[in-house]
């Protein structure tokens, strides 16, 4: 599923559709957004509105930045539903591994298994390779830390706010 010059992206039957993967634009800012929201909208949900809103852009704002700056070889992509996004996925393909940066659905398409479809195909490309594969991911989030664990990544590091999991090929 990650592309190189070698590899395609094969689209994947699943009982809710056709999954694929296709590199994001500045068109999908506001898609992004709404994602983005989706994910960090409850934290402040005791804030009021105008000022909500204002937090939540910066928060996305700083973000994005983060992400393309911390990754500028990094492979940002909307993850497509018969052509409809429901997702991002952000992978990063140097240093001897593959990265996971960021994975999410909207709320809508969350708990379906569709990330374990599409991140069983991304690790097609390290299981071919031979190199490992890792993601970071925040303590309190239990459904992520749930995914990994089925993936077959193990807890390799941990600290107040995140837990460091890998996943090397057999």
């Amino acid at each position: 599923m990650i592309r190189n010059d070698t590899d395609t992206v094969e689209p994947l039957a699943t009982q809710h559709g056709t999954l694929r993967l296709r590199p994001e634009t500045e068109a999908d800012t506001s898609f992004l957004f709404t994602l983005h929201e989706s994910v960090k909208g409850a934290e402040l949900a005791s804030i009021a509105e105008p000022i909500r809103r204002q937090l939540l852009e910066m928060q996305f704002r700083a973000m994005s930045m983060g992400y393309h700056s911390g990754f500028p070889a990094g492979r940002f992509e909307i993850i497509a539903l018969d052509d409809a996004p429901i997702g991002r996925l952000i992978t990063d393909d140097s240093q001897g591994r593959i990265h996971t940066v960021y994975i999410g659905l909207l709320p809508e398409w969350r708990n379906r298994g569709i990330c374990t479809i599409l991140m069983t195909a991304v690790l097609d490309q390290p299981r071919r390779r031979g190199i490992p594969c890792e993601a970071i991911v925040a303590v309190e989030n239990l459904p992520s830390l749930r995914l990994w664990s089925r993936l077959g990544f193990t807890e390799r590091e941990r600290n107040e706010s995140d837990v460091i999991v890998g996943w090397r090929p057999s």
